[in-house]
């Protein structure tokens, strides 16, 4: 807690005037070319950020509707302004707002509350006087009428023009201190845009307005904003826009909306708030704060909004006096605080930014003499010299730690149960639920020829998404959510611990549920399981559309897990059906069948129903349930409603050949930052798994990658992953470099080979270690991660193994793996994902180069 406090209240920004020129930015000299160019983490974070789309439709949204307000600009920073900022505003906007007085603080977790609060009085509190601090939000005044802005994102000279448009309706709903109405309107989102039933978005969909929904939500701010948002669209149709969402929510308030649909929407809702997790993981105190700060920042109490319970029933009294429908007139039909916003594609746009900062800066450059020059590169390479510079034992003291004593030297066991019903192998997992029933049926894809294996992604993705043989695909939706909390569809591929050439993709049913709606939950399953409808080619169209849309956004977000991927699938069977089954090969994929539709559709359907008949077979299958034990029988009486309507057909396994192939690839996208990834197999190096491993994992990470990749190179992150299966690697994230991060890690070897760690040094790389190892699992997560285990053929003592092995680690055990790292970044099995131009710039030290636009 004090080094939060000491970060916020007592910066080193005023003594060491570097660190605004490590973190924000600075002038540098390419190594390579000796232009002067722009560095800094924030810099190179806000170039990777604003690469989407999506991203600059938000700031524009905002814009429109807030001008003039801390709202109408990105508070990450633009990276055209950074560069204006000085150490003197620096410091000027630090002294004016990081003031108790305008904080707030939040404490969740097991610990002493009055030690707490009397530290944070007598260390940090009693040490200012009370001011008066300008920080409240402008207000802006409702709008007369609706207003429209347009702006522009870049595209590539190669690309069309054509339906690459994005547009967005939006309107101010009232404000985030009504706890009545920050509820109404998520529930009403969720209605109107979120699910495949959503009136709102088939409409906009089946007008052809767009080829998918964008994926924009305005929150965490003063104001409650409803916003719908299409992708892949022209401006042309801004009317036809407009004319759609207008007719059909004045049609809903007219008529009134389908009691199930609103059902289903405040059942979503609920189940999400009960289960209060962040990101998909157990993070409630982190998800708690966000909603803490959504009142307490305005002047609201703090717990208006997490003491939902009232506010969520008096909203269901109300359903039945067309609540909504009111609500749809109050907040939107008859509102005139509100914006369209179209953003157009414009081709070279990067590009010409590009030349134009180049040119500025050598602009620049001729204007500095060569005392000058020097003075600026000495400057850079006395920060080098500090970021290389290790602390101080004394430095080292003054920071809070446990010992090893603390730590726990037993691993938590996930307890599991295996028994065979009817034939197929059920997995319990008696663990602490709140109530919910957790089910997952992992289907065997080992009856699929390699042909199909994307097939099997796009079964995935649109399972759900059709028509079956009782009912639509809205009415499918509506009964998901009105009867269980949601059922999802994912894929994976699980290595074996014993063989990493052996692997085993499963397509992954998931459902959760309360114990009363078990028997739906089930009907729902079987009717999507053995009832599912591809003749629907109009909205297989939609769905696919959809698909691509979101595979690019991955592409452009996300290039880190591509370029991982990709890399591993050089050398890994089971990277390699991955990426055909959900990576870039898999984008390629759907690209394809996209831009070919209509000659393909038939040729689609066919396939997706081969895929379907032989993937949901009991012969295939693995259940898996976890939650509390008082409802397994309950589980077990029930599962003869899927079991007795699968496919019972005795499917030989098929032998598929992937082999992989190695070659230094580049994937260029709409990114400005780049995503560079190095993967190697220890185990064929050689190498046996280790807990140790997991203490190499956090000095790479904290010494070396940190320094190296983040603070000298500028780049947002840089990680090393590694697992128990043999899989190593490391990867940056929205990084400016290119060759110089595959140079740092072809050197990671010559670092390990010179690191000279204390005792205490060492326990905390340990602890650290434990910590990454230790990170909460909800429910759902612990009956996973077991599911896992076993499927890889993982013993709870193995992990208590890894566990004995990490916290005995030595700096003598992690120098051992200097050779290891040598050998996997000497395969040079690499992957990088990003920007054109970059890229380009270094094409020769690339085997294949593929663009994904």
């Amino acid at each position: 807690m004090e080094v939060y406090l000491d970060a916020v209240f007592y910066p080193n920004i005023y003594e060491n005037h570097e660190l605004l020129r490590q973190e924000g930015w600075r002038y540098e000299f390419d190594e390579e070319t000796g232009k002067l160019i722009y560095k800094g983490i924030v810099y190179s974070e806000m170039q990777g950020a604003l690469s989407s789309p999506e991203s600059g439709l938000e700031t524009n949204v905002l814009a429109s509707l807030f001008p003039n307000t801390t709202y109408a600009v990105n508070s990450g920073g633009n990276p055209d302004a950074i560069p204006d900022l000085t150490q003197e505003a620096f410091e000027d906007f630090h002294k004016k707002y990081y003031h108790p007085i305008n904080s707030y603080i939040y404490l969740y977790g097991d610990q002493d509350l009055n030690e707490c609060l009397r530290l944070i009085n007598e260390e940090y509190l009693i040490n200012y006087d009370r001011i008066e601090i300008p920080s409240h939000i402008e207000e802006v005044k409702p709008f007369a009428q609706m207003v429209e802005k347009v702006a522009e994102y870049s595209i590539s000279e190669d690309e069309d023009e054509e339906n690459k448009t994005f547009m967005a309706l939006s309107f101010v709903t009232g404000e985030t201190t009504d706890p009545e109405t920050y509820l109404a309107m998520n529930i009403l989102n969720n209605m109107l845009i979120e699910s495949s039933a959503s009136p709102l978005k088939k409409a906009l969909l089946e007008a052809g307005i767009g080829e998918g929904m964008a994926d924009l939500r305005i929150d965490s701010i003063k104001n409650t904003v409803f916003t719908v948002a299409v992708n892949n669209t022209n401006e042309d149709k801004k009317e036809e826009f407009k004319r759609v969402f207008f007719d059909t929510l004045g049609s809903l308030a007219k008529n009134g909306i389908d009691k199930n649909l609103v059902e289903a929407a405040i059942n979503s809702i609920e189940f999400d708030l009960r289960e209060a997790e962040l990101w998909r993981r157990s993070n409630k105190g982190m998800r708690y704060s966000l909603v803490v700060m959504d009142s307490w920042l305005y002047g609201a109490h703090p717990t208006i909004h997490l003491a939902y319970e009232e506010k969520l029933n008096q909203i269901k009294a109300k359903v039945e006096g067309n609540y909504f429908e009111e609500l749809i007139k109050r907040c939107i039909l008859n509102n005139n605080h509100s914006s369209l916003v179209v953003l157009k594609p414009k081709k070279g746009l990067a590009e010409s930014k590009a030349k134009a900062l180049e040119h500025k800066l050598q602009k620049y450059k001729e204007t500095l003499s060569e005392d000058e020059i020097k003075v600026l590169k000495e400057r850079n390479a006395k920060l080098k010299e500090i970021q290389m510079k290790e602390n101080t034992p004394e430095q080292i003291a003054t920071l809070p730690k446990l010992s090893l004593s603390e730590i726990s030297k037993e691993i938590e066991k996930i307890p599991q149960a295996v028994e065979n019903m009817d034939g197929v192998k059920l997995l319990s997992h008696n663990v602490s639920s709140n109530g919910v029933a957790y089910i997952s049926l992992l289907f065997d894809a080992n009856v699929i020829e390699e042909k199909y294996i994307p097939y099997l992604g796009l079964l995935r993705d649109i399972l759900g998404e059709v028509d079956t043989e009782d009912k639509t695909y809205l009415e499918l939706n509506t009964e998901i959510f009105r009867k269980t909390g949601g059922i999802n569809f994912e894929t994976e591929v699980y290595t074996e611990a014993k063989n990493s050439d052996k692997y085993h993709a499963k397509l992954i049913v998931k459902g959760k549920v309360l114990p009363q709606n078990i028997d739906s939950l089930f009907e729902l399953i079987n009717e999507i399981t053995t009832k599912t409808k591809f003749d629907k080619v109009k909205r297989i169209k939609e769905v696919i559309q959809d698909i691509k849309a979101k595979g690019k956004r991955t592409m452009v977000n996300s290039g880190n897990k591509v370029a991982m991927t990709r890399a591993a699938a050089q050398y890994s069977k089971a990277s390699k059906y991955e990426d055909i089954l959900s990576g870039a090969r898999y984008y390629e994929f759907i690209c394809d069948i996209e831009k070919n539709f209509d000659n393909k559709h038939t040729e689609v359907e066919k396939a997706l129903l081969r895929v379907f008949k032989a993937i949901f077979n009991k012969n295939n299958l693995m259940i898996s349930y976890t939650g509390d034990e008082a409802n397994l029988d309950m589980v077990k009486e029930k599962l003869h409603i899927i079991l007795n309507n699968l496919g019972d057909e005795k499917l030989e396994a098929v032998e598929i050949c992937l082999e992989p192939s190695r070659a230094v690839e580049a994937i260029i996208t709409g990114s400005n930052v780049q995503y560079v990834a190095k993967a190697f197999n220890y185990k064929k190096l050689g190498y046996k798994y280790s807990g140790k491993m997991r203490v190499l994992q956090n000095i790479l990470d904290s010494e070396y990658l940190y320094t190296r990749v983040r603070l000298q190179g500028g780049a947002y992150g840089c990680y090393m992953e590694l697992d128990d299966l043999g899989n190593m690697g490391v990867y940056s994230y929205r990084d400016p470099s290119l060759v110089e991060t595959i140079k740092t890690y072809d050197e990671a070897a010559e670092f390990l080979k010179e690191i000279d760690y204390s005792l205490s040094n060492m326990e905390s790389f340990i602890i650290g270690a434990i910590g990454d190892l230790d990170q909460p699992l909800n429910a759902a997560g612990k009956g996973s991660l077991a599911v896992r285990n076993y499927i890889c053929g993982i013993t709870s003592e193995d992990i208590q193994r890894e566990r004995d092995e990490l916290l005995s680690s030595t700096l003598e055990d992690v120098k051992a793996f200097t050779d290891m790292i040598k050998k996997g970044m000497e395969e040079n099995y690499c992957c990088v994902v990003g920007n054109e131009l970059k890229i380009n710039e270094n094409k020769n030290i690339f085997d294949r180069v593929i663009t994904l636009l």
